[in-house]
């Protein structure tokens, strides 16, 4: 399990979103229409923990896969399953390693935060 230690309502520009999605330019085929879905309107950014510290492996049970179609199949009950409509517009962003969760943590939580 983990518990919610920060929320915040974020808009994201262009720039923003690219540099938020960066690792992903050059490996994922729609990255650009991923950076046109984060910031074609709100953004709520969660700071998740674990008190064993697994926030990451526990919220991406949470969120499913990131194809929608196979947690539709595979883990119905999951966020992308349940509200995913496709690889872009999927739901939920989570990180894919815990070394990065505070990155992103960072990223929205004090740089973001305070450009507001």
């Amino acid at each position: 399990g983990y518990e919610i230690s920060a929320m915040q309502l974020f808009h994201l520009g262009r720039p923003a979103a690219a540099e938020f999605l960066e690792v992903y330019e050059g490996v994922m085929k729609d990255y650009h229409l991923m950076v046109d879905e984060l910031c074609s309107g709100a953004v709520i950014a969660l700071e998740l923990r674990a008190g064993d510290g697994s926030s990451v492996d526990s919220f991406r049970r949470s969120a499913g896969p990131w194809d929608v179609n196979m947690a539709k199949e595979l883990y119905p009950d999951s966020i992308r399953a349940k509200f995913g409509e496709n690889a872009v517009q999927n739901a939920v962003h989570c990180t894919d390693l815990p070394q990065d969760g505070a990155n992103e943590v960072l990223f929205f939580f004090d740089i973001i935060a305070n450009l507001s």
